[in-house]
């Protein structure tokens, strides 16, 4: 059973990909394009019948060929919002791999998040963007870069590899992604200041204060 799964979950891909360039490449999303193409196969298909079949079997059967326009459109229209919600799928997801997590160990508290904050979270950790910016205040009594400092712990044990190792766009782009996520004391993250705390950050990672951060973390995680 798990092997026909597999198999066919590789062919409905295959198909699905077929779809997508066709509508892509030839349809492009466009109705008139679609409304074209379905007129033209409908006539293409009527004139091939009535070759075979003769014109008078089309006339008796005018219905049936009705009933097929309608539903051919239907399926080709369908299609082509299949495709287009695929799209905003993609645009609805960040482009980083995240740990498996247990949500319902996470303990919130932690970083104070509320119900709203939590669920912006839960997108995050489902590899989806936020809807509404997190207000992070955790450190605020020891200023503006510890709270930095520990979102970056955080980001450390939720991504798959870790965040030390970022640079060049990958860092942009982690760096975009928390911008687009995060508010830190309800003010917005400047990539400026991301760029330095991130920096000292990394160099402090054996200083008993970043351990400590991490330590605080991986409990917040239910990861000890």
């Amino acid at each position: 059973m798990e092997k026909f799964i597999l198999e066919s979950g590789k062919a409905l891909a295959r198909l699905r990909s077929g779809i997508n360039d066709f509508i892509e490449d030839k349809i492009e999303g466009n109705v008139t394009y679609l409304i074209l193409f379905i007129l033209s196969f409908f006539i293409l298909f009527v004139t091939s019948f009535s070759l075979i079949f003769g014109v008078k079997t089309i006339i008796d059967g005018y219905v049936y060929f009705l009933i097929l326009l309608i539903v051919l459109a239907v399926v080709l229209v369908w299609l082509a919002i299949f495709y287009e919600s695929d799209k905003h799928l993609e645009t609805d997801r960040h482009n980083f791999k995240v740990e498996p997590i247990n949500k319902f160990q996470i303990r919130f508290e932690y970083i104070n998040l509320d119900k709203n904050a939590k669920e912006q979270f839960y997108r995050l950790i489902k590899g989806r963007k936020v809807q509404e910016k997190i207000n992070f205040t955790v450190g605020n009594k020891s200023g503006d870069s510890a709270n930095h400092r520990i979102l970056f712990v955080l980001f450390d044990e939720l991504l798959v590899g870790g965040i030390q190792d970022f640079s060049g766009e990958r860092k942009r782009d982690f760096f975009q992604l928390l911008m687009n996520s995060f508010l830190m004391n309800n003010e917005p993250l400047k990539e400026n200041t991301l760029k330095t705390s991130f920096s000292a950050w990394k160099n402090d990672q054996e200083k008993i204060n970043s351990r400590n951060q991490r330590k605080f973390i991986r409990q917040m995680l239910a990861k000890e």
